[in-house]
């Protein structure tokens, strides 16, 4: 994925709260197509809250949150549905479905009067099932999934749906690691006119795939490129723990030094 200069979604002075306890204050940030963005910060920092908030789902505090410049608060579902999709950390599936139809429901906000599973649909949705390593499972059901494969499920629903706002909560937590890497490839390699907004808990995983970090503390936030964010005096101003760095060839590690 490759940066444009406009911005597919900002915020202006936003503020997140839960109950009396302010999470961010008067944020000001804004994610351009092309760019793939992690949110980092320690457990209960409010990286869900944020994420739901920018989705449309959660009413700010204060300020507001604008995608290709319309308030998102005021934009219809289903132009919201086109614009941006919401991965969410655990899928809640109250019925029995067959993979394949559980990834067409992503074509949804396509779809009109009685034109619903098409097979240009099915076929799309088959296509998402391949990137996500997921195209054997297609015939089964849904609800015996491990939570790594509903996850991956999830993951090509958001593909078939097609937004140009890809919004994902915790992506990689049930996944194995060959599958965290075949998840963060497929999202780094989205196109260009696509972003990415991720909350993640794996500083490594962050450092190698993400181009941009907001990163939450205790009322601050730090927002810019990975390097420049994921420095070990800031990840210790955050997560209040000291961190050294290893250099891995091309990579840098963060590991926690226990105090």
């Amino acid at each position: 994925m490759s940066a444009s200069t406009n911005p597919l979604l900002c915020t202006e002075q936003l503020s997140v709260s839960v109950g009396h306890k302010v999470l961010c204050s008067g944020l000001d940030w804004q994610v351009a197509p092309g760019q793939f963005w992690c949110v980092l910060g320690r457990n209960g920092i409010g990286k869900t809250t944020l994420l739901h908030t920018l989705a449309g789902l959660k009413r700010p505090a204060g300020g507001r949150v604008l995608i290709q410049g319309r308030d998102i608060q005021t934009t219809s579902a289903q132009q919201l549905a086109r614009l941006r999709g919401l991965l969410a950390q655990q899928q809640a599936d109250a019925f029995s479905s067959s993979v394949l139809a559980a990834v067409v429901a992503g074509r949804h906000p396509y779809q009109f009067g009685f034109g619903w599973d098409m097979e240009d649909d099915r076929a799309s949705a088959m296509q998402a099932l391949e990137q996500v390593r997921m195209a054997a499972f297609s015939s089964h059901d849904v609800m015996r999934l491990s939570g790594g494969e509903r996850q991956r499920v999830g993951l090509a629903t958001l593909l078939t749906q097609d937004p140009l706002l890809f919004m994902l909560d915790e992506p990689t937590a049930h996944q194995d690691a060959a599958a965290q890497i075949v998840v963060m490839e497929l999202l780094r390699r989205l196109p260009p006119q696509k972003a990415v907004i991720a909350a993640c808990h794996d500083i490594n995983l962050v450092a190698h795939y993400a181009s941009h970090v907001l990163l939450l503390g205790d009322g601050r936030v730090w927002q810019g490129s990975s390097d420049s964010v994921l420095q070990p005096e800031v990840l210790q101003a955050a997560f209040s723990c000291s961190f050294e760095v290893v250099e891995n060839g091309s990579r840098r590690l963060f590991m926690p030094v226990a105090s």
